[in-house]
């Protein structure tokens, strides 16, 4: 008897080995900082990440990306995002479920401001985010945490319910090369 695939937190199939064919190693465009993600998600983890670049400088000391393990929020019956769905930035600034939040005010606010343009063609959030809605300037309409225990600024993954068509579709509609560049 064959056993279930293993579901990450938001749903979607885990990845278990790092050397999968379905993992892309890649490096942000500009930038020595590499992410390993689902191959198929690449260019918009790797879009998203030129981005986050702008608003706090990126480092590969503090970037994380695949990680296959049990998910740090206490589920038992699922696998972390990282399992090829999540990259986390600034761990060493912003830090994992710190509360009062270290991110200010302003970079949430733009931090939320580029998360929105990450859409499907019908509207839903690619992205899901780890910070805590409660935290000042957190004001992303998509997928967060709830509890300030939770809050993980840092953590950005595929949102629950995305699938490989919605994120070929946002990669048509915003135009974004497979190496995360916009094309002209």
């Amino acid at each position: 008897m064959a056993t279930a695939m293993p579901r990450t937190i938001s749903g979607h199939p885990a990845i278990r080995s790092s050397s999968s064919p379905f993992l892309r190693k890649a490096f942000v465009p500009g930038r020595h900082i590499w992410i390993r993600v689902r191959r198929v998600d690449a260019p918009l983890f790797l879009r998203l990440m030129v981005l986050l670049d702008q608003v706090i400088k990126l480092t590969m000391r503090n970037t994380w990306s695949y990680y296959y393990r049990a998910p740090r929020m206490g589920s038992t019956s699922s696998v972390s995002d990282h399992a090829g769905y999540a990259v986390d930035c600034w761990s060493d600034k912003a830090g994992a479920h710190t509360w009062p939040s270290r991110m200010s005010k302003e970079a949430a606010l733009q931090i939320s401001a580029i998360l929105e343009t990450f859409r499907t063609p019908d509207g839903r959030h690619i992205f899901g985010w780890g910070a805590c809605r409660l935290a000042p300037g957190v004001v992303y309409t998509g997928p967060t945490y709830s509890k300030r225990e939770s809050h993980d600024p840092m953590h950005f993954y595929r949102a629950p319910g995305i699938t490989n068509a919605d994120v070929r579709a946002c990669i048509k509609a915003k135009r974004i090369r497979t190496n995360g560049t916009v094309a002209k």
